[in-house]
């Protein structure tokens, strides 16, 4: 099956595309697996949850719809639920098979003699994915359902986790990391470490798929599955969920297990061309509902993932501020490269430390030895625009950066947005910011091929982070203005992500792999002001990149 995969990526994507993807498979494999190993529950710890007691004594509601099920995965997938450590819940086995299928119902069955929490329902007619799984939540009793696929396994703790978040936090809606495997339970092909709530990045990618756990009433008040997304009826679901929750948790596990086998979308998108043309649905549907026009495109070489595309809104004026130091030369060499690009209308430069030299650009002087983030501060203070685009003359940006910068940061509910870095020699530099407690700042997938898709495919989609560089930003100028601009003791990378986490409850830091920039000069700066300033948060740990990178 892998080969078979192999061979039609290489078909269709070629032999570097395919290189890079075979690179990236074996680390993220190894890695995965190494995941999964130290994520395992001992059994003197279920021993402890099967004992442990809950004051809100939830009952989940887990929801199987059936079709010509292998009573063989039908079993296993029923043992997973009976075996929970956590015992208050309900299983529905909702079977839309032809009346002339019995080997799904004689499995299910013998499960429901012997357990009065199993229950099965023989529907008679295939009401289709949606419908037979609206069927069964409307046939539930639980607090809270949970959805699982007929021949995929729960670990044993999966419930008892949901149960204890919960507790803890009121949750409403809830999603877990996950494993891919053949056969054997043990036999993991790969793990999908996920961020907390990602807002954009869920736009590109549907990273949070199982487990899934909602409550009853917001199940009901976005009104269940629909019908004509049957195929990426899970990921228009979890879009509407995410819109209505209270409360998303991440629950940091590997509690589902999906199955591997021939014409299952686990075993590779392409199984089920369909299924992308559904998730773009969607996501286009999502969008729009929010009033919002944009264009959905499948990306090459990164199939299940989606490039959105919105229009810059021109009536918003964009500043951007070049930050620069040297020669005369170089400016003008540089300054050249820039205006290039802003030839567009409602667009001004503002240059800083550089030379008057050209008609239309508003330069200001500085004196004494070059700062970025004093720079930046000065010529934000100087800008007219509603949105700022600071660039530190390090950092060379490719074509389409402004347009896409702009229509991004426009939105109410974006603190700041940054793009794709490079190296001189075309790998990936930084895709964004992780915060680190040994080091501070860690540059995200740093290293990698450029043609590489990136883990959660993040290399080419819109994704959420905590960090950004501030020599390559765009932000609302009154934002900026209204936390207090950078930080004039920090460098370009140090400023830049200090002032993410002040902009953080101002909107969604995203980083575009459409926006790009390569970037001269080696990492040299220092982050120990940064640290310094913002040490409890870096001791937490990094809500939008875990475990796997």
């Amino acid at each position: 099956m892998i080969i078979k995969r192999a061979k039609n990526y290489l078909k269709k994507n070629g032999i570097k595309k395919t290189l890079a993807k075979v690179y990236e498979y074996e680390i993220y494999k190894k890695r995965g697996k190494e995941y999964f190993l130290e994520n395992l529950p001992a059994e003197e710890e279920l021993d402890l949850q099967r004992q442990a007691r809950f004051v809100k004594n939830i009952l989940f509601s887990v929801v199987v719809p059936l079709y010509n099920s292998d009573e063989k995965y039908l079993e296993e997938m029923i043992k997973s639920v009976v075996g929970q450590t956590y015992g208050r819940w309900e299983l529905l086995l909702i079977d839309g098979s032809p009346l002339s299928y019995v080997k799904g119902e004689e499995a299910a069955m013998k499960y429901a003699r012997a357990d009065e929490r199993v229950k099965y329902r023989r529907l008679g007619a295939n009401l289709g994915i949606s419908g037979n799984t609206n069927h069964g939540v409307k046939a539930s009793r639980g607090d809270y359902i949970v959805f699982l696929d007929h021949d995929d396994l729960l670990r044993e703790d999966a419930l008892f986790r949901a149960a204890e978040e919960i507790e803890k936090s009121g949750a409403d809606f809830l999603y877990s990391d996950e494993a891919n495997f053949f056969e054997d339970r043990n036999n993991i092909k790969a793990v999908t470490v996920k961020p907390d709530f990602s807002a954009f990045t869920l736009l590109g990618i549907n990273y949070i798929g199982h487990m899934c756990v909602v409550k009853r009433q917001l199940f009901d008040a976005v009104g269940g599955l629909r019908s004509e997304f049957d195929g990426s009826q899970d990921y228009d679901l979890v879009l509407r969920l995410s819109g209505r929750a209270q409360r998303i948790s991440h629950l940091p596990y590997v509690l589902y297990f999906w199955r591997i086998c021939e014409g299952s979308v686990a075993s590779g998108i392409e199984a089920k061309d369909y299924c992308l043309v559904k998730a773009k649905d969607a996501i286009k549907k999502h969008i729009e509902e929010k009033g919002v026009k944009c264009g959905i495109f499948d990306i090459e070489g990164a199939e299940s993932a989606y490039r959105i595309k919105f229009e810059r809104d021109s009536e918003k004026k964009i500043s951007i501020v070049v930050c620069f130091y040297g020669s005369e030369k170089k400016y003008e060499k540089y300054l050249n490269y820039i205006l290039n690009f802003s030839s567009e209308s409602n667009i001004e430069i503002i240059s800083v430390g550089g030379y008057n030299i050209f008609d239309g650009v508003k330069n200001i002087d500085i004196e004494g030895e070059y700062s970025f983030a004093e720079a930046a501060n000065t010529g934000a203070r100087a800008a007219e625009g509603d949105i700022i685009i600071f660039l530190d003359c390090n950092y060379l940006p490719e074509t389409g950066f402004i347009e896409e910068m702009g229509s991004l940061c426009a939105f109410e509910d974006v603190g700041c947005v940054g793009g794709k870095l490079l190296d001189t020699m075309g790998r990936v530099k930084a895709m964004g910011y992780r915060l680190d407690p040994d080091a501070g700042l860690e540059p995200y997938l740093k290293g990698l091929p450029k043609e590489c898709v990136g883990y959660l495919r993040r290399l080419k989609i819109v994704s959420n982070v905590s960090c950004l560089s501030g020599g390559f930003l765009a932000v609302k100028r009154r934002d900026f203005l209204a936390v207090g601009g950078f930080d004039e003791r920090m460098g370009v990378i140090g400023a830049g992500a200090d002032l993410c986490l002040r902009l953080k409850n101002r909107g969604n830091i995203l980083v575009t792999p459409y926006a790009e920039a390569r970037v001269k000069g080696t990492d040299s700066e220092s982050f120990e002001e940064f640290i310094n300033v913002n040490e409890a948060e870096i001791s937490v740990g990094d809500r939008f990149i875990k475990g796997l990178r």
